[in-house]
């Protein structure tokens, strides 16, 4: 597959994830070009990988968590990074028509740093369980229980709201 496909297929996608690990749309579009220079130098790596999926999503947490160490310093980067996606998602990505959207968006921030990354990957990228868990090194099994547990935890905070 060549970069600019690779893109195309997946540029939005890992845009929008950057936003919401990184709470800022510029500093999405910065880690998201140096993902896409490094996997321009890893040309040859990449195409060899069986899912382009997880391996890009991968990349984009690593130079997300890369970005923040650089920025914040390593031992904030490292905090920030342990925390989970930075805050301020739903008010960024939401209309103020949708405000049951914004709720939810809330909510979601408002889970643990790994059932929160593992939501956000599986409702809104659409990543499976075995994607989901290679970029983020853990099993699919992990990952489908992170989910199935941030799932309840959402469920129990949007019936309180009612």
């Amino acid at each position: 597959m060549k970069l600019e496909e690779l893109y195309e297929r997946h540029g939005e996608n890992l845009y929008r994830y950057l936003s919401f690990r990184l709470g800022s749309a510029e500093d999405a579009e910065d880690v998201l070009q140096e993902a896409f220079c490094r996997f321009a130098r890893y040309a040859l790596r990449w195409r060899l990988v069986r899912n382009s999926k997880a391996f890009v999503f991968r990349t984009a947490r690593n130079e997300a968590n890369r970005f923040l160490r650089r920025k914040l310093g390593r031992r904030e980067g490292e905090r920030m990074i342990l925390s989970g996606a930075a805050s301020g998602f739903a008010a960024a990505f939401v209309a103020p028509e949708e405000p049951s959207l914004a709720m939810l968006l809330s909510q979601i921030e408002k889970l643990p740093a790994e059932q929160k990354e593992i939501v956000f990957l599986k409702v809104f990228d659409g990543l499976t369980f075995k994607e989901i868990g290679s970029a983020c090194g853990i099993s699919a099994n992990t990952a489908a229980s992170r989910y199935r547990y941030g799932l309840a935890k959402l469920r129990q905070a949007v019936e309180g709201k009612r």
